[in-house]
């Protein structure tokens, strides 16, 4: 498939009525990217994994997100020359298969592997995808879903009331010619990012150095899509060291956290005001008696952000929760222990169609994924529920138009 037959933009036949349910893919160990569905809202899940495509990638990356008509895209590294490979989800009713043919993005010139993948909405409203290389030098690359251009067309119309016909010139929005940009290159050098789209629709890339220190930028609002349209790096580091893990997440009130794990600690930092570069300083969020692992956050059912760690190593291991106490401010539950876990585990949180939460960790040592829902805000279900398969890396997303299997 070549880039323009990837966005095709033609009239299809009435879509059926919109449902949500969760997406989960995973990559198994021998590079098989899989997906499951639940089986309807705010249910279960199938029983077996769907292979989503017949290529072979690296276990190590995995990215959801969805494309401006909110179909899901899918971001994956082919382990056939360690390209990013991107899969959309079919919109047109007609076609044979639920997903495209993969679209290999390929390597920036001198990039040789990919070290970091990310991938999210840009101020187009169309995907962004980034990576930080592998090599030497960390360099960290971007490449974007080009917006629509412009052009003017003359139509000849008979104005209300006239008999006359005349001549008017419209502007007409066109795809572009090429779906996806050349990569471009971003300072700095970065082992490992995290981004989310900000209250204004840019957005905001963060990530940690090989020192273990913080680094922040966000895109300007006059030249968003060039390389001089993202504001100069921030050392976020704040006097803290040792980063592990970021995350970033934008609450109810459109204001961006950004989320650290050091050690026994979790700290916290939050946006001034909506699409303001300047943040507050870090503050500690939680801090427990053993190491915190993997973290996750999302949206909570009232609007406020939700976020989950895991606490501790090995089985048993606790999961612990802290969320705001309404759509956003200052105001947060204090910690506590929702799960177990059955071993060292990665997270991932995504709401359901009525807004509960469900929890999906994949167990490192046994690649075994399972899920758990939310019952209420403070309150989730006792028994996992385990997914077919085994998985080196997951992801998930809420797949809000999907296509009928």
């Amino acid at each position: 498939m070549s880039e323009n037959e990837s966005i095709t933009m033609t009239e299809g036949p009435a879509a059926p009525p919109s449902y949500t349910r969760i997406f989960f893919a995973g990559i198994t160990g021998d590079g098989a990217l899989d997906y499951i569905d639940q089986s309807g809202e705010n249910g279960g899940f199938n029983s077996a994994p769907t292979r989503l495509s017949t290529l072979t990638f690296q276990p190590q990356h995995l990215n959801i997100s969805l494309t401006q008509d909110g179909y899901l895209g899918v971001l994956a590294i082919n382990a056939a020359g360690g390209t990013p490979t991107y899969i959309h989800e079919n919109r047109e009713a007609s076609a044979s298969t639920r997903f495209s043919a993969p679209l290999d993005l390929g390597l920036p010139s001198g990039v040789s592997t990919c070290l970091d993948t990310a991938m999210v909405n840009g101020v187009t409203g169309r995907l962004n995808v980034f990576l930080t290389s592998g090599d030497a030098d960390n360099a960290i690359w971007w490449r974007f879903q080009n917006p629509n251009t412009v052009t003017e067309e003359t139509l000849t119309v008979v104005p209300p009331g006239t008999e006359t016909p005349v001549e008017i010139t419209v502007p007409v929005e066109q795809p572009p010619t090429q779906l996806w940009g050349d990569w471009l290159q971003l300072p700095g050098a970065l082992c490992q990012i995290t981004t989310t789209q900000t209250g204004d629709n840019r957005i905001l890339l963060a990530g940690i150095n090989v020192a273990g220190s913080a680094y922040l930028t966000l895109q300007s609002s006059e030249r968003p899509l060039v390389p001089e349209g993202w504001l100069a790096w921030q050392d976020i580091s704040g006097g803290l060291t040792g980063f592990e893990q970021l995350l970033c997440a934008t609450d109810g009130t459109a204001l961006v956290h950004i989320f650290a794990r050091i050690g026994t600690s979790i700290y916290m930092r939050v946006q001034d005001s909506v699409g303001s570069p300047s943040f507050s300083d870090w503050v500690l969020f939680a801090t427990f008696p053993d190491a915190v692992g993997d973290m996750a956050v999302a949206l909570s059912s009232v609007g406020g952000l939700y976020l989950v760690a895991q606490v501790g190593s090995g089985p048993g291991c606790p999961v612990y929760a802290k969320y705001q106490l309404g759509q956003g401010g200052p105001e947060w539950s204090t910690p506590q222990v929702i799960a177990q876990l059955s071993g060292d585990s990665t997270l991932a949180l995504q709401a359901n169609a009525n807004t509960a939460l469900s929890l999906f960790a994949l167990d490192l040592g046994t690649g075994a994924a399972s899920t758990l829902t939310q019952q209420s805000l403070a309150h989730w279900g006792i028994a996992w529920s385990g997914l077919a398969g085994s998985y080196a890396t997951i992801a998930v997303k809420q797949d809000v138009t999907p296509n009928p299997s």
